[in-house]
Parts: C-alpha cells; sequence; structure tokens
C-alpha cells in the first residue's frame, strides 16, 4: 500500500513538473524577438534562462522566443500503440537573431528521435538555411529531472 502511495505521488509530482506547471512564454515589452515555426509533430518547450516555458503560438503558426542570448527547445513526443508505447525527446540549443523565423524539425524514429532547428531562408532553394549557432542543449534541465531526482531520494 506505501508503494502505491509513493507511486501516486511521484506520478502526480511528474504531471506538475511536466506541461501542467510551465508557464507560457511571454516576451518582455520592447525584448528583441526570433519566431519559432510551431507545426510539425511533439510537444515544444523553450528553456530561457534556467527555467522551462511552453511557446504559445500567434495566429500565424509561430511563437515568439527571446534573441540575442541562448535558448534551449525541447521537443518531446509520445504515442500509443497497439501492445506498445513509444516516446522520445530531444533538446538542442541556439541562440536566436532578432526578427529571424526559424523552423523545428523533429523526427521520431523506433529507436531514437532527431531535432535540428534552421533559420528560414527565402533566398534558399529549400526556403531554409542551416542556423550557425546551433549546439547540444546541455545547461537547462528538463522538466521531468527534478521529480525524478525526488523518485530516487523517496528510495522506491
Amino acid at each position: 500500500m506505501k508503494r502505491g502511495c509513493h507511486v501516486a505521488v511521484v506520478l502526480a509530482v511528474v504531471w506538475l513538473t511536466g506541461c501542467a506547471s510551465r508557464p507560457e512564454y511571454q516576451p518582455a515589452p520592447g525584448a528583441p524577438t526570433a519566431r519559432l515555426n510551431m507545426q510539425g509533430v511533439g510537444d515544444k518547450s523553450l528553456c530561457v534562462d534556467g527555467a522551462w516555458y511552453k511557446p504559445v503560438s500567434d495566429g500565424d503558426g509561430y511563437a515568439p522566443m527571446p534573441a540575442g542570448r541562448r535558448v534551449h527547445i525541447n521537443v518531446y513526443y509520445s504515442v500509443q500503440r497497439p501492445n506498445a508505447l513509444y516516446r522520445c525527446e530531444s533538446r538542442v540549443s541556439l541562440v536566436p537573431a532578432a526578427g529571424q523565423k526559424y523552423l523545428v524539425d523533429f523526427e521520431p524514429h523506433t529507436e531514437r528521435c532527431y531535432l535540428t532547428v534552421f533559420k528560414e531562408d527565402a533566398s534558399k532553394r529549400a526556403g531554409v538555411s542551416v542556423e550557425p549557432t546551433l549546439a547540444a542543449a546541455s545547461a537547462c534541465k528538463a522538466p521531468w529531472e527534478d521529480a525524478l531526482q525526488l523518485m530516487y531520494a523517496m528510495k522506491m
């Protein structure tokens, strides 16, 4: 019975530290911003200054994100199929340029997923170009990492 209670507490903490508790990203008035194309699969989140935010899409399908400083982009994907649950998560970081539009390319596969971010660039044949500031995301915690630490602390 005690173990069941611990599992319920951990599940509640995971839920609260995930999508439910992430505030929507709102840029400061007058702050430089870039725009993130929100199309595609997966739940997207932004890490700005050590805090996770839910990007909010405008009527054109883009969400604002801060420009001129490193931003972490996380994509989480989950699908339930008969007798299988597939989950995949990937993160990258970049330093967005003010006024620039960015496209998230997230590809879930059976054993891993891939994430990259391109600059939207109408002058290129494919409509996108490589983002030179793209790097691995390492300095920001994922929303579920605190819940895992709590679970281990409870010695389940």
